[in-house]
């Protein structure tokens, strides 16, 4: 269903690992194709990972900290990704009723905004909104539909990127799994199986420390994709990679 959230994790630490930790949940929650050209293959990935990381930096630099038990929420789902923080604009405006391109900077935090531009996680003039869009229109398969969505309310701001457009097999054989787009963690599944044939979803969970019900949607996926096959009674039978 496009309003579950794929998987959930929670972190906890400083800033710039909390940035860190948030930019591999979406590495390995979200998926990466390839498209076929003449001179080799172009990498196609859902979400653009600059807009990915500005959208982060954004909520990271501009929440409100003075907010008791306040967390940056992100969510992924089927064809979004979602960045909730505590905090409104600033200056009390509401961000949906205003022009990006016209947007002042106005810093909650300038010393941590400071050190963000230092590090070149963001630009000192404050054109990140813009720059999410931009990133996220350069991206093969956007649709005008697919620009992303940004809204406040006096205690929150939310920015939602949209998946591109990429076919779920960009490939002429669909057998040939190099071909499809997978995520790195279904990656990590096919490479398991192909180790050990007899692994179980269970075994899965554990050495690739998610939830087994994790699992089961990501196996179920890749058969509905026609990557796998399970092979025995439905509860009791092993996976195995369709040739």
């Amino acid at each position: 269903m496009e309003n579950d959230a794929i998987n959930d994790a929670e972190f906890a630490g400083d800033v710039l690992m909390l940035l860190r930790e948030a930019m591999n949940f979406v590495k390995s929650n979200t998926k990466s194709g390839w498209k076929k050209l003449p001179e080799g293959r172009k990498n196609e990935p859902e979400y653009a990972e600059r807009a990915v990381l500005e959208t982060l930096v954004n909520h990271f630099s501009h929440r409100d900290y003075t907010v008791m038990g306040g967390e940056v929420h992100l969510d992924i789902y089927n064809n979004r990704l979602v960045v909730t923080s505590p905090g409104g604009m600033y200056n009390g405006s509401l961000i949906q009723d205003l022009d990006i391109a016209d947007v002042s900077s106005e810093r909650r935090n300038p010393i941590l905004a400071n050190v963000m531009a230092q590090l070149d996680y963001m630009e000192k003039r404050g054109s990140g909104l813009s720059r999410i869009c931009n990133e996220t229109k350069a991206l093969g398969g956007y649709k005008e539909e697919l620009k992303p969505v940004f809204k406040s309310t006096p205690t929150q701001f939310q920015t939602i990127i949209f998946a591109s457009e990429i076919a779920s097999n960009v490939g002429d054989n669909v057998g040939d799994v190099s071909e499809i787009k997978l995520s790195e963690r279904q990656q990590n599944i096919v490479d398991l199986i192909k180790k050990l044939p007899t692994i179980t979803g269970k075994q899965m969970s554990e050495t690739l420390s998610v939830s087994q019900r994790t699992i089961e949607r990501d196996l179920s996926a890749m058969k509905e994709m026609g990557i796998l096959k399970r092979e025995g009674k439905d509860n009791d039978g092993i996976w195995a990679i369709l040739s």
